[in-house]
């Protein structure tokens, strides 16, 4: 709206309220192509700053209206209160037998020298809201010169002593909303507005810890990382999959699984297990420790704050190092089986398990051995009631709510891909319960025809089940046909 376009804009607005038609129509036609002048020279400045992505991007929202978030959140000093509560519920008390101890030590200690620090200093984004300390960005970029030699002092006094400050690790957690309409507190994203030194501090550890770690460090973790995108995650696991498909006789399994709340979310004791296994040097891994606990927050609502929670749980939303601490947590999550692969987006898992022949001993056998170890302690309190003289028919009733209720839990998904030996030792414990109670029992094999007849006559009643087309009647009316596709 430039003043050329507001002039015209009164003159239509005079020629309108004059009653003269064609004054009116001169005034409206003289508007339209005004606008158009004006449209058409601000598209000019936009593509004479396209070296300028941002000026760019500001230029085509305002063109076409667009508004990129729903702004902060609005409200008053109780939304802010329990927010800043709910936020911090995660929290937990480490346990007495929690030792922060690591399995290498060294003597390396991370130094930082001024010209590296001076260059995170330039970097530093001017256009960033204002931190805590109240001290703008700008300032720190400005006078990266002269503040270069005093922070480098400040950050090898840190890494030295392997502590922070407990005034640089405060923050303000700006709620922002993750929808527009709002019904609870999970629907706000926690935004953490940190101290700009303290984001110079992380930058310089990340490049130490990442000179550290093995080139091949999380090959399958494909956020966080340069050359890495959402669509390499996807294009992975489908190759795998459909690669798999094309030989005869084999199909694919895939279970999804997502983390929620991860950053917040981080038990310091348990992530420096992880950091130990990977060897960091012992002044490194004291660090993040202490950048992880005796943390301050609050929460700001429009011009309402919190009171100050001191939380050692989680790690903030927005800091430098958040992402790569997530990563040390689920490095170890690899395929035990060469047929697996597991994918993996930030708190985002997929594990693609690949079948040849039908052949899910590697899927089972685990589920087998722990199905057989709690049936057979089971078995223990079957004898004790046995021994008290319980009554024949409160042993079967305890049988079938204790024993019997495992095995067949899922049994018609995982009973056919069971092994002769698998199933054998699995009936030894029906057969055991039997010579306890002293009153036949159902067998294995009867106890899954029975439950796959039950479940197929539940989903034939269920017109609404998923499954209830993949059932059709015989011409009796009485036997049902299974359909195969």
């Amino acid at each position: 709206m430039t003043r050329e376009v507001q002039r015209l804009l009164g003159e239509r607005n005079i020629a309108f309220r004059s009653g003269n038609r064609t004054l009116y129509s001169s005034a409206r036609a003289n508007l339209k192509r005004g606008m158009r002048e004006a449209k058409s020279d601000y598209r000019r400045r936009i593509e004479d700053h396209l070296n300028n992505s941002r000026q760019v991007w500001q230029g085509v929202w305002h063109l076409t209206n667009y508004r990129a978030n729903l702004g902060a959140a609005d409200g008053d000093a109780t939304l802010a209160e329990e927010l800043n509560l709910f936020f911090a519920r995660f929290y937990v008390e480490p346990p007495e037998t929690a030792t922060v101890q690591p399995m290498v030590h060294s003597s390396f200690t991370l130094t930082a020298e001024e010209h590296e620090v001076r260059r995170t200093l330039r970097a530093v984004n001017p256009r960033k809201a204002v931190r805590p300390d109240g001290i703008p960005g700008r300032v720190l970029k400005d006078c990266a010169n002269q503040l270069g030699g005093v922070f480098t002092m400040i950050f090898n006094q840190s890494f030295s002593q392997s502590t922070i400050p407990p005034c640089l690790k405060s923050s303000t957690i700006i709620p922002l909303p993750k929808k527009p309409h709002i019904s609870s507190l999970n629907d706000y994203w926690p935004g953490a507005l940190t101290l700009v030194v303290i984001k110079c501090f992380e930058k310089l550890v990340w490049g130490h810890i990442t000179s550290l770690l093995p080139q091949r460090f999380e090959p399958h973790q494909f956020a966080y990382r340069s050359n890495r995108s959402m669509g390499d995650a996807v294009a992975t696991a489908l190759h795998a999959a459909l690669s798999h498909l094309e030989q005869q006789g084999s199909y694919v399994l895939l279970l999804f699984v997502d983390f929620s709340s991860v950053f917040d979310t981080i038990l310091p004791y348990k992530l420096m297990d992880k950091l130990g296994d990977l060897g960091l040097p012992h002044s490194t891994f004291m660090w993040i420790y202490s950048f992880l606990t005796g943390r301050s927050q609050r929460v700001r609502v429009g011009h309402h704050t919190s009171t100050v929670l001191s939380i050692s749980t989680g790690s903030p939303q927005g800091c430098v190092l958040s992402p790569l601490l997530n990563s040390f947590l689920t490095h170890d999550y690899t395929p035990t089986h060469h047929s697996n692969t597991i994918v993996k987006f930030a708190d985002d898992i997929t594990v693609v398990g690949l079948i040849s022949a039908g052949d899910e001993s590697a899927y089972r056998s685990v589920n087998t051995s722990e199905l057989l170890k709690k049936t057979q302690q089971r078995l223990h309190f079957l004898r004790v009631l046995r021994k008290s003289n319980i009554t024949q028919r409160l042993l079967v009733s305890f049988y079938r709510c204790s024993i019997e209720s495992l095995l067949t839990y899922c049994i018609c998904v995982w009973y056919t891909s069971c092994t002769v030996a698998q199933r054998k030792a699995l009936q030894r414990v029906i057969n055991t319960a039997q010579k306890i109670i002293g009153c036949p029992l159902l067998t294995l094999e009867e106890l899954h025809s029975s439950r796959c007849l039950k479940i197929a006559q539940n989903i034939i009643k269920d017109t609404s089940h998923p499954g209830h087309h993949l059932f059709e009647l015989l011409l009796s009316g009485k036997l049902v046909l299974l359909k195969i596709f």
